[in-house]
């Protein structure tokens, strides 16, 4: 045998391999979907289509110079990665399905027996049938859509930057957007607006707040609340402001909610446009209530600069300034410095030591009104839990104060 004749038997041996290895991904995604008996269904014709049109991983495409760097564009890719793989849809059946094996050979096989599966096939109005459900044109694949998208824009979160830019990723190429689509995703960096702002006697940049635009993929759609959105009612004119943020509130919201800075506008976008904001108006200021999911953590300080609103710092829940920190502090005694000696004026304790897992701190915090900060702290560490270190020096601690 010849060297050409050679590689041609060991690459013909080893796609062989590769699409056995597809087939049976197919059959377990089957089983998952539908149940068992449906695979078969399948001839060996069209399992050899599905394996030749099957749709790549998701391949990440840099649109500018400006964008990232090498070190962060490897970072994106791997969180990337990482959310795809961890997060599941569910099917009919209850069975899970990660993201990304969704994204490709899922949809390969759902794009088939919906736009392609014909007469021809023997059991055709079968599989269309068991799979009709999951089809494009249905609520749970719209469903299944908006989570994966929204999933994946918590991977820009990482790479907003003060003064470069909010990055965000264009997913038209997509297969869960269009029908043989190629899996790829842009992105991009979209320039901020910034101004010089007197605060307390000081020029500070300032950096306006807004929502990349769902129309144009290199603007945004600027935000602008009215006072009432904010929960105050005894104004002359309910007029829209746009909404600015210091840096300061960006860095304190990351460093005590151990969360990507990124996330303030985003969830500044979602709350307004939700009308979901929930707030406690004070003389000078405005307390917005800040949450992770389903979980608040505290509050954005937000004032009235003349002809702009102004997102002065963020408040963790146990801060002094929050009526969770205020009664938690009438509790225990604890003040702004003993707070942050244990290292509860941010998340870092609850991710280190077990507070939420220990009866008596659990008792206390709830009783404080920081009973969220508990459920975060169950959800976060609910896969690590046997890692964490005991609290008991909160204990003696607070045992030197009484």
């Amino acid at each position: 045998m010849t060297k050409s004749s050679h590689r041609k038997t060991n690459y013909s041996q080893k796609e062989q391999a590769r699409r056995q290895v597809f087939y049976h991904r197919l059959r377990t995604i089957c089983v998952k979907m539908v149940g068992k008996g449906y695979f078969e269904l399948l001839p060996e014709s069209s399992l050899r289509l599905l394996y030749l049109y099957r749709y790549p991983d998701i391949k990440v495409i840099v649109r500018g110079k400006r964008v990232m760097n090498e070190e962060e564009l490897k970072n994106y890719k791997q969180t990337l990665a990482e959310l795809l793989s961890g997060q599941y849809i569910e099917t009919l059946l209850g069975e899970k399905i990660s993201y990304a094996r969704f994204l490709t050979d899922t949809l390969v096989l759902l794009h088939y027996i919906q736009y392609r599966v014909g007469t021809r096939i023997k059991g055709f109005s079968k599989l269309r049938e068991v799979f009709a459900p999951y089809f494009t044109t249905t609520e749970w694949f719209s469903q299944q859509r908006t989570n994966i998208i929204q999933i994946m824009s918590i991977n820009d979160l990482q790479l907003y930057d003060f003064y470069r830019g909010t990055v965000r990723f264009s997913f038209d190429r997509m297969a869960i957007e269009q029908f043989g689509g190629t899996n790829e995703i842009y992105i991009h960096r979209l320039a901020h607006s910034t101004t010089l702002q007197n605060i307390d006697g000081k020029k500070r940049i300032i950096v306006r707040m807004g929502v990349p635009s769902p129309v144009k993929v290199d603007e945004f759609d600027w935000i602008s609340i009215r006072p009432s959105q904010l929960g105050l009612t005894n104004v002359d004119d309910d007029i829209p402001l746009p909404i600015y943020a210091q840096q300061h509130a960006l860095d304190r919201f990351e460093e005590r909610a151990v969360f990507w800075r990124g996330y303030v506008q985003a969830y500044i976008g979602y709350v307004i446009r939700e009308g979901a904001a929930r707030t406690i108006v004070k003389k000078d200021y405005v307390l917005l209530e800040c949450y992770l999911a389903s979980h608040k953590i505290g509050y954005f300080v937000i004032s009235l600069q003349r002809d702009k609103w102004l997102i002065r710092t963020f408040l963790f829940l146990t801060n002094s300034g929050t009526p969770e920190g205020n009664k938690l502090e009438e509790m225990t005694n604890l003040k702004l410095l003993d707070r942050k000696h244990l290292m509860i004026d941010c998340m870092d304790a609850f991710l280190l030591y077990d507070i939420a897992g220990d009866k008596g701190l659990r008792k206390l915090f709830n009783r404080a009104g920081c009973g969220s900060l508990m459920q975060y702290a169950d959800q976060i560490n609910k896969y690590g839990k046997e890692s964490l270190k005991s609290p008991d020096f909160i204990y003696r601690y607070m045992a030197m104060l009484k």
